[in-house]
């Protein structure tokens, strides 16, 4: 694969706009401007096939792993994140697909070092991209609202949900609870008190709750008020409000909410306490143990949730109230595995951060076993975490472009 084919199939992929020039009318001698720096970089041999974006950034095409032959993925090198083209909401072109946040300390770090720039690199940022793994975007680093500390020099990010308009996103480090404004490229401090973190965006994304000293609160983005919700009040970490009702899905099923009167709706997973079988339920069964979803997540109109225990997964139909249940075999893939991103519809599914695994689901919801892609998405840094989806209404759900 030759560098010219590498650097057309770039500029499609990562949207950098270069700036148009008038064609002459008539012919001219003037002399060609010196070339820049990534113009010569690009024109040398690399053995990598790299394709520079600046001169410190690069991207590696590499070909993906999996049933589908011939898909060709890139894999982003950043050695200077504040060269990197920051997420633009008046971008159209960001936003035609549904797209990823994730964590990424995207440069090398020893405890060694005292070189600041590697010290920046290494810490953790907030980054996003499509979910066909183009248009990597630098979100925030953050580091103006949250200073290193002096026993800590990085800050970790914990969580990360963003508004439904995609404008605001809310992070934390279990400690400061934070929302970042992509527009104004401002931030605002909710809470500062050391636990447990959840947020969940009204669907206008007019307010956020969030968990702060071991209680629930509401903002609101255009006064600024923050008022504590009542003792009964519940959501959490996984969720969606979405047609006036909230989703909650909790460590064993699912509860919906009235969002407007708060009032129950429904709840469904395993039997609660006041159903008949509850005893005998959790006589045959390690409750704590069997069914406790560690991992979870819900599609963005809130139809479909997904959770896995260490023994089972589950895949539930939020409408029809269906659970459709399998047990977890370690050496072989299952039919509910690897739903950490749920698309509409429950369509598609896309897993991981640093390596990705990419699905679409058989019309029965299911894995299929015959066609899945897989390939690293982050060449530089240590780690890529906490993948979340958001503008997942974009091309009707679908994560490729050429499905509607």
């Amino acid at each position: 694969m030759n560098s010219k084919y590498l650097w057309t199939v770039l500029a499609a992929l990562i949207f950098l706009n270069g700036c148009n020039q008038d064609e002459s009318s008539t012919l001219s001698t003037a002399v060609e401007p010196p070339k820049t720096d990534v113009e010569l970089l690009n024109e040398q041999e690399w053995d990598d096939n790299r394709v520079y974006v600046t001169k410190d950034n690069y991207i590696l095409m590499k070909e993906a792993n999996g049933t589908i032959p011939g898909i060709v993925k890139p894999c982003f090198v950043v050695n200077s994140a504040k060269e990197w083209p920051r997420e633009d909401l008046s971008n159209a072109d960001s936003y035609d697909l549904p797209r990823v946040d994730f964590r990424w300390d995207n440069g090398e770090f020893t405890n060694a070092s005292s070189d600041e720039k590697a010290i920046y690199e290494a810490r953790d940022k907030i980054w996003s991209i499509k979910t066909d793994g183009t248009d990597l975007r630098l979100v925030t680093d953050f580091l103006d609202v949250v200073p290193p500390r002096p026993h800590n020099r990085a800050v970790t990010v914990k969580m990360m949900r963003r508004s439904p308009n995609n404008r605001y996103l809310a992070w934390s480090n279990n400690v400061e609870k934070v929302i970042f404004d992509l527009e104004t490229q401002e931030s605002i401090v909710l809470g500062a008190d050391r636990g447990h973190s959840q947020f969940l965006w009204a669907e206008d994304s007019s307010y956020l709750y969030f968990e702060d000293k071991a209680k629930y609160w509401k903002y609101e983005i255009t006064t600024g008020k923050t008022t504590q919700m009542d003792d009964d009040f519940h959501f959490s970490e996984v969720g969606v409000i979405y047609g006036g009702k909230r989703y909650v899905v909790s460590d064993f099923g699912v509860v919906i909410y009235d969002e407007l009167t708060d009032e129950r709706l429904l709840s469904f997973g395993y039997p609660s306490k006041g159903d008949e079988i509850y005893s005998q339920f959790v006589k045959d069964y390690n409750v704590r143990k069997d069914f406790h979803m560690k991992t979870r997540s819900i599609s963005p109109d809130g139809k479909y949730a997904w959770g896995e225990s260490s023994k089972y997964r589950f895949f539930m139909n939020t409408e029809t109230q269906e659970v459709r249940t399998e047990k977890i075999v370690r050496s072989e893939v299952g039919d509910y595995q690897y739903f950490e991103q749920l698309g509409l519809n429950a369509n598609y599914v896309r897993d991981g951060a640093g390596g990705v695994i990419f699905l679409k689901l058989n019309e029965d919801k299911t894995v299929p076993k015959d066609k899945w892609t897989n390939w690293p998405q982050v060449c530089s840094g240590h780690s890529a975490t906490l993948s979340w989806l958001y503008n997942g209404f974009a091309n009707n759900g679908a994560f490729v472009k050429e499905d509607k």
